[in-house]
């Protein structure tokens, strides 16, 4: 069933990303619905792994968040909800992820360390560069959610080395790569191909973090 729901995924990402190369929306509406529940069903057929709830709490917002972006129309509504649930899965991810550092927890002395800079740099620039182009109303929920990013990719840094560290550290960096590009797609530029490269980099980032979140296993 595992090996199953990952070729599935495969399929209709791979469906999803030629809908952009055809230039047929009708196929990335289709398409873009079903890859979170494929992940889930990924999910579900690991029968030993850790914090399985929480998994499938992070992907049903991801999935809500996919939904909501898809709506279209130029709605602030639709895009202010599907920020919000993508802005709680990056929570959840953060929480998970600071829960499998070398402390086992949330602890500030890892967190105000000279790593987050480059981070913290990145944050603060891009949000320099963004909140001119934007709506008023947007900037408290694009400053948190890029705040949020960039937590979780640090959270992901933070995480003790073991088999699953790079593929959630890799799966953490196109995250960043793929809403950064969807911030500036839909603010500032909108160049040919674009949907290509956001999908793709979206479509591997939830599938690197959930590959490396479902390599840990219970011990009972």
């Amino acid at each position: 069933m595992a090996r199953i729901a990952l070729f599935i995924y495969s399929l209709i990402g791979a469906l999803n990303l030629l809908s952009a190369i055809i230039e047929q929306p009708l196929l990335r509406t289709l398409t873009k619905p079903l890859l979170m529940p494929m992940l889930m069903l990924y999910v579900f057929s690991q029968t030993h792994i850790l914090n399985r709830n929480k998994l499938i709490f992070i992907l049903v917002f991801a999935w809500l968040g996919d939904l909501f972006l898809l709506i279209p129309g130029n709605s602030p509504l639709y895009f202010q909800l599907g920020l919000g649930s993508f802005l709680i899965m990056q929570i959840a991810y953060i929480r998970l992820f600071s829960s499998q550092s070398s402390a086992g927890r949330f602890n500030v002395g890892q967190w105000f360390s000279l790593p987050i800079i480059p981070v913290l740099i990145y944050v603060v620039g891009f949000l320099a560069f963004l909140l001119p182009l934007i709506p008023t109303a947007l900037y408290i929920p694009v400053g948190l959610y890029a705040l949020a990013l960039g937590s979780m990719l640090y959270s992901a840094f933070l995480r003790k080395m073991d088999s699953s560290y790079y593929f959630i550290f890799i799966g953490a960096i196109f995250f960043v790569i793929s809403d950064s590009l969807l911030a500036l797609v839909k603010f500032y530029y909108s160049f040919s191909g674009n949907s290509i490269y956001v999908m793709f980099t979206y479509i591997l980032a939830q599938l690197l973090l959930i590959l490396g979140l479902c390599k840990l296993r219970s011990k009972n």
